[in-house]
């Protein structure tokens, strides 16, 4: 998870650390922090392209022998929220509140 030097010092992190990011209806990640200007205080960012770990577990031993992922990391939609834009009913699924905390 991407987070901007101000909020990862209040909340002590360090760059290269594992965090927890906690979502607003009661599902957490376990992930590598990366301390990084690129994202603006009160915001983090964080790819969703990843499946193999689920809340903190490695799930490697679900996979068929041949099938095991060479790159495995935690789902962000794990925290995300079922939201959708009320105007347009739209769905909105790359957005969600969120709590970064030390593992």
């Amino acid at each position: 998870v991407e987070i901007n030097p101000v909020d990862a010092n209040n909340a002590g992190i360090r760059n290269g650390e594992q965090v927890w990011v906690d979502g607003p209806e009661g599902g957490s990640i376990k992930v590598m922090a990366m301390v990084t200007e690129r994202v603006e205080r009160g915001v983090v960012f964080m790819p969703f392209h990843f499946g193999g770990h689920y809340q903190g577990k490695d799930l490697i031993d679900n996979y068929p022998e041949g099938t095991v992922p060479h790159v495995r990391g935690e789902s962000c939609n794990t925290v995300f929220t079922y939201g959708y834009d009320s105007v347009t009913a739209m769905q909105e699924t790359k957005v969600s509140l969120c709590r970064v905390r030390a593992a």
